[in-house]
């Protein structure tokens, strides 16, 4: 029965349930509430939410927090939750890892995670998480790469390429990870206040980092976050939580990314007027540019360009991490030779060198954004066929910020 019918039904039956309890002498009947009918039961109503999110059979969903969370005041972060469904976290490489580009794209799949989302205390998750893994002697797998972006720039390829291994979890842009690196500046743009300590931010950011790449499998020795393009811009954040970890920043030209990055349905970047970085905030003070009077297409290079030096600056101070160009992409072997061997997993090609290369190049040839096409079909993906229009208005936006 289509669930709208089931609804229906359901309804129609308590309202004749409740009129047979009142015309008797029987204790009346509870009717269901609307939202109760609108969602199945929940399979895990029984169970111990904590118990749940140790054992991995919940895994975090969002975080969200107040504008005193981080208060210089605290000596912890106070008033932060998770919010936690039941999810396949490892989707990505369970089936077509194109086909799951992101966390949000797995959790799309879960229905529970649409219905029954828990909502916890982070600190207390936390501490209960850490006690069980000490308990039970659980390792899990360290975090072995970072892969930061401009967008639309072969990231995805490459995180869809690690996700093809046995060995690796791959968690790309979670939000909650998002939501952590952005939290002092989203506290200053949205309720105009400073007082955030950078300390407890980061504490926060660990935390997330720690309870998205949790893993009871012993065969997974490798994590790997991707991070979506607005991370970028706290690539030094990341860094100092986790030095030791290699690292890539993936851009194309200027003109092709300004001009995918304004398309419809894609220009997120106009959302920087109002709820811009530090680094974006103080390069439009330096530059003396008022925001909200900028064009989309100068606003939008102007956010890119900064993401842009924050990661080529880190590249140069640090004297780490690895520069791929998306032209690079497509040139043979580049990726499994250079990139994935750079990532930590040269034992693992030499292991199987063949069926490695026929993994990532079946992988390599697929497009990752596919939400948007009819039953979720395969295409093809050839950086060398791609034809992107770029405007006049694109052309002089991205040489006046990019140079």
């Amino acid at each position: 029965m289509p669930s709208t019918q089931r609804s229906r039904f359901l309804l129609a039956a308590g309202f004749l349930a409740a009129a047979a309890a009142e015309a008797s002498d029987e204790p009346p009947i509870d009717i269901p509430s609307d939202t109760e009918l609108q969602f199945s039961a929940d399979p895990y109503a029984d169970q111990d939410k904590l118990d749940m999110i140790k054992s991995g059979i919940a895994n975090l969903a969002a975080i969200r927090y107040e504008a005193s969370s981080f208060s210089s005041e605290n000596t912890g972060y106070t008033g932060v939750y998770g919010d936690f469904c039941v999810y396949d976290a490892r989707l990505n490489y369970v089936e077509d890892p194109s086909l799951y580009p992101t966390i949000d794209d797995m959790m799309l799949t879960s229905d529970h995670c649409g219905e029954h989302t828990y909502t916890l205390p982070l600190a207390e998750v936390v501490a209960a998480v850490s006690s069980h893994d000490i308990n039970v002697g659980q390792t899990n797998p360290p975090v072995d790469g970072l892969l930061f972006h401009l967008g639309h720039s072969g990231a995805g390829v490459v995180s869809n390429a690690l996700a093809t291994f046995e060995t690796t979890l791959v968690v790309p842009e979670h939000p909650a990870i998002t939501d952590a690196l952005f939290a002092c500046d989203h506290i200053h743009n949205r309720h105009e206040s400073a007082d955030c300590s950078s300390s407890l931010q980061k504490k926060l950011v660990e935390d997330v980092i720690n309870l998205t790449t949790r893993s009871s499998d012993a065969s997974i020795t490798h994590a790997y976050i991707k991070f979506n393009a607005d991370s970028t811009a706290y690539i030094s954040m990341v860094r100092d939580i986790l030095p030791h970890a290699p690292w890539t920043f993936h851009y194309r030209d200027s003109d092709t990314t300004l001009a995918k990055s304004t398309q419809a349905n894609r220009n997120s970047c106009v959302f920087k007027r109002r709820q811009p970085s530090s680094f974006l905030a103080q390069k439009a003070i330096l530059l003396g540019i008022d925001l909200d009077g900028m064009s989309q297409e100068d606003l939008c290079a102007l956010y890119l360009s900064t993401l842009f030096e924050v990661a080529i600056q880190e590249y140069e101070n640090s004297e780490t991490g690895m520069l791929v160009p998306y032209a690079q992409l497509v040139e043979a072997g580049f990726i499994t030779d250079v990139v994935l061997s750079f990532l930590g997993l040269q034992a693992e090609i030499d292991a199987d060198p063949a069926i490695v290369s026929a993994n990532v190049e079946t992988t390599l040839s697929t497009k990752s954004n596919t939400r948007g096409v009819p039953g979720n079909k395969v295409q093809q993906w050839n950086a060398n066929d791609e034809v992107v229009h770029i405007s006049d208005k694109v052309r002089a936006a991205s040489a006046l910020f990019f140079g």
